[in-house]
């Protein structure tokens, strides 16, 4: 079993990885905006790109909305692009790497998925590793938020529900997570 985990481990760290987080304008893919969106590229546990983009909404950015992520139609108008440009961009940068994210399945892959739709762009068929089901099956915690498995692993979550911090402290918990995989277990 040790070297069959040994294996799976050296194949890890061949594998392309992006984990990615959003920031939207609401909780529905058919209808809600994405805002902000970013990705760190990783093969195995290395780093190799980053992605970081604001989008320019179409419609106002509801006021709780704001008040979380400090996004607001003003500033994503003057720094952000067009919907569809940075959706194509983002999904070239992911390309045929496996995805990753806090919540992805049941969230922010179906806003990527719906964005895709919405611009005519081809849909991704990524394979996915959301590190909250992960964190679910392999930590035994209160709470799962991102902050709380963070924290679980010794980070601290600051600037929380902005993308790029998000993601930053994400990738730490995806590779713990995999690192955790990978262990043999426990003698007893």
């Amino acid at each position: 079993m040790k070297e069959q985990l040994e294996e799976k481990r050296l194949k890890f760290l061949e594998t392309e990885f992006v984990v990615f987080d959003l920031e939207t304008s609401g909780l529905e893919p058919g209808r809600d905006e994405i805002l902000e969106i970013a990705g760190i590229k990783l093969r195995g546990e290395q780093e190799t790109g980053r992605f970081e983009a604001l989008i320019q909404p179409t419609r106002l950015i509801p006021p709780d909305v704001e008040r979380i992520n400090g996004l607001n139609e003003f500033y994503l108008l003057s720094n952000g692009r067009k919907s569809a440009e940075v959706v194509k961009d983002f999904l070239a940068f992911v390309g045929d790497a496996i995805v990753s994210g806090h919540n992805i399945r049941e969230f922010d892959w179906l806003f990527v998925a719906s964005h895709a739709k919405r611009h005519g762009l081809p849909l991704p068929t990524n394979k996915l590793i959301d590190t909250l089901e992960l964190s679910r099956k392999l930590l035994s915690l209160p709470q799962y938020n991102l902050t709380s498995v963070a924290k679980h692993f010794g980070y601290e979550h600051a600037n929380a529900h902005r993308a790029m911090p998000d993601v930053e402290i994400n990738t730490k918990v995806f590779v713990h997570l995999m690192e955790k995989m990978f262990a043999p277990p426990a003698e007893k």
